[in-house]
């Protein structure tokens, strides 16, 4: 195919594809699962313009290579004229294939994928129509009546598809629906008005789409060029070897990419492994992981695990909020990534700890599930800690040193980790008279309850039974987790679905009968707009079933949010991100912050006894604990603001008052420090006389 042929072809297809993206440019706008800032907008707006124009190029540049082959390209009109017919066989063929295949539940995703092709195939053949017509009626020879046929049809399917959506927006109109999507969107961002948010996100959006536009040109510019290289080396012509040009710079693209990956994801993983000024000495406390007594060393619990040790919740603390004598101090243990290089051998040093704490003695076993980064859920931890009166121990063992979003392929490895600690633990309260066991809770937010569910995906509801857990909460289970889909959709003979519920929080849980509560041990709290609970690829190319059923929708997804391909899977990508946005200090119970919901939820599945005053009161001492945390690593992050400067500075000072001089002793172990250590203690020597 020669370059002229080639141009021929794009400039037809360019203007179908441009008329289905706008077609679907003012859905973008619509209002979804969270408020969005303009910038987000922006990105939605450009990613669905360009994705969609190129999808719609795709299918009407196939149509038009079609008609070449039927027709020849020697009669411009009959080669037009061979177009239109083959777009008016796509739009017919995609109007039946979405009519045989009409949505039915849990259907297979090949189906699905089947029909939304077809969505795809009638509106890029229609936007095919509607250009190549028009253009074939301008020109004006023979006769008209088939292109006019052929682009009133495609005018038609256009604007059934568009109507179609209006229906599904409640009938709202687009332009007041998307000034709406645009004001909710910059609720809490300074703006000079909702009229400038709105053509500024459709510029910023246009520039995205002009961007990603001219990036696709130049990947075809170097593919052109290295298709005509490799055509004067080898047999074959430009065309033939065009494919391998795309696949070179594809290829380029993607080693690029992965060094840029890998680099950036180690700069990430050494951040979380490295020492917090904040918290950069072991706990005096024999109870924790990390302490002199410990077996887990301390450089080894990662900051996260750091933070999680120290961050104890002390019987003092225990008694001002409850009013009331606490039990026992807590327990809690932590083995890092860098605890031990094998995975059996942490899983191992794990148990150790908890036999060397006693915390197979306590009433209360609380596994926590790490996210990503290894981080636990302060909130969750102190709450238990307060409600089980202290007489508690807390254990986790970290899978992963990066953030969530990059840790999806470390969730496999989370599940092995956590499926060889369930096996030592059921082993080790099989030693235990079942009398004398503790309860054991199994706790898990995000990624850590997508990788402690799918630890027990091949063992249903049974498996944690038979590991001896006698409860779990789950917050925020992402859509990806195998063993939630079996629980709640699949006839299993090792599932007992009374034992499970999913509640969007403490009033549905409350909802439920006291025989379905009474039944119920393992809970998983999703809200009905998190976005990390309902974010999936399917949605890419089907309608999920919170989306499908408009009279039974739950109240915080919108009314008028209705599904498109690309657009809807871009939207819900970017609520999944804004749903985890959170203020320290102040616990929501929206999107994906479960923070208000765990005193509620842990004090009712767990049984824990609370009056309503102690509750309100736990609630105030986490919120303000979140608060003070947060200020603390925020300000003791500097050289002489850390944490070992904090004690020496306060041992100096109370040595001072009690008439001792704190130098003394300091020179010498500093000098004997840095005499073993540096091979030098000029440092640390006591001075001599000045001149």
């Amino acid at each position: 195919m020669t370059l002229r042929t080639r141009l021929t072809v794009a400039k037809p297809a360019g203007r179908a594809g441009r008329l289905v993206a706008l077609a679907d440019l003012p859905f973008t706008f619509e209002r979804t699962l969270m408020p969005r800032a303009t910038s987000d907008q922006a990105i939605i707006t450009g990613l669905a313009f360009s994705l969609n124009t190129a999808v719609a190029e795709l299918v009407q540049e196939t149509a038009q290579m079609v008609a070449w082959v039927v027709a020849g390209r020697d009669d411009q009109s009959k080669w037009n004229r061979a177009t239109l017919g083959v777009d008016a066989a796509a739009m017919a063929a995609g109007l039946a294939v979405q009519a045989l295949l009409a949505p039915s539940p849990r259907e297979p995703l090949p189906r699905a994928g089947v029909r939304t092709a077809g969505h795809w195939v009638a509106q890029s053949g229609a936007a095919g129509a509607l250009s190549v017509g028009l253009s074939e009626l301008v020109r004006g020879r023979r006769s008209k009546w088939f292109p006019a046929a052929v682009t009133a049809a495609g005018a038609a399917v256009m604007g059934v598809e568009v109507a179609r959506r209006l229906r599904g927006q409640g009938g709202a109109a687009v332009v007041a629906g998307a000034t709406d999507a645009v004001e909710v969107a910059n609720a809490t961002v300074p703006t000079p008005g909702p009229e400038d948010n709105r053509v500024k996100a459709l510029g910023l959006g246009l520039g995205t789409a002009a961007v990603l536009t001219g990036i696709g040109i130049l990947e075809h510019r170097v593919a052109d060029a290295v298709g005509a290289a490799v055509a004067r080396a080898l047999p074959g012509n430009e065309a033939l070897w065009r494919p391998v040009g795309h696949i070179a710079t594809l290829a380029a693209l993607g080693f690029g990419a992965k060094q840029m990956v890998e680099r950036t994801l180690g700069k990430i993983e050494h951040g979380e492994t490295a020492f917090e000024a904040a918290f950069d000495i072991p706990p005096p406390n024999p109870l924790l992981s990390g302490s002199h007594e410990s077996l887990v060393d301390f450089t080894t619990l990662s900051r996260q695990g750091r933070r999680f040790v120290w961050t104890v919740t002390t019987t003092e603390q225990i008694e001002a909020v409850l009013g009331e004598p606490a039990r026992a101090a807590p327990i809690r243990a932590y083995v890092g990534l860098e605890s031990d290089p094998d995975d059996d051998a942490r899983v191992k040093l794990l148990i150790d700890e908890l036999d060397r704490t006693a915390a197979f003695d306590r009433e209360w076993l609380l596994i926590m599930c790490p996210t990503g980064t290894g981080y636990l859920n302060y909130a969750a931890s102190g709450a238990f800690e307060v409600l089980a009166r202290g007489d508690c121990a807390t254990c986790s063992i970290q899978y992963s040193a990066r953030p969530s979003v990059l840790s999806l392929d470390r969730v496999r490895h989370g599940r092995r980790v956590y499926r060889a600690f369930f096996a030592a633990l059921a082993e080790r309260l099989d030693r235990i008279p079942a009398g004398a066991r503790p309860k054991v809770v199994l706790f898990g937010e995000s990624l850590g309850s997508w990788a402690s569910q799918d630890a027990f995906k091949e063992r249903g509801t049974q498996g944690l039974v038979d590991t001896g857990i006698d409860h779990a909460i789950w917050i925020g289970t992402p859509y990806f987790s195998k063993w939630k889909e079996r629980i709640l959709n699949d006839d299993r003979a090792d599932v007992d679905r009374s034992l499970v519920a999913v509640v969007s929080g403490i009033t549905e849980w409350d909802a439920l009968s006291p025989e379905a509560r009474e039944r119920t041990r393992y809970v998983m709290v999703t809200h009905h707009n998190d976005g990390v609970a309902l974010f999936g690829p399917p949605l890419a190319i089907q309608e999920p079933t919170w989306l499908a059923d408009r009279d039974e929708r739950a109240t915080e997804v919108p009314p008028g949010m209705t599904w498109m391909p690309t657009t809807t899977f871009l939207q819900v990508l970017v609520d999944m991100k804004n749903s985890t946005n959170v203020t320290a200090g102040t616990f929501d119970d929206n999107g994906h912050d479960y923070r208000g919901s765990l005193v509620p939820m842990f004090r009712a599945v767990l049984d824990m006894p609370a009056t309503e005053d102690q509750l309100a009161a736990l609630e105030r001492f986490l919120e303000e604990r979140e608060l003070i945390r947060t200020q603390w690593i925020e300000g003791h992050g500097s050289l002489g603001s850390s944490l070992a400067a904090r004690v020496v500075a306060e041992l100096y000072r109370e040595a001072r008052e009690r008439g001792e001089d704190p130098d003394a002793h300091l020179i010498e172990v500093v000098q004997r420090i840095a005499a073993q250590d540096l091979a030098a203690a000029g440092g640390a020597a006591s001075g001599g006389a000045q001149d």
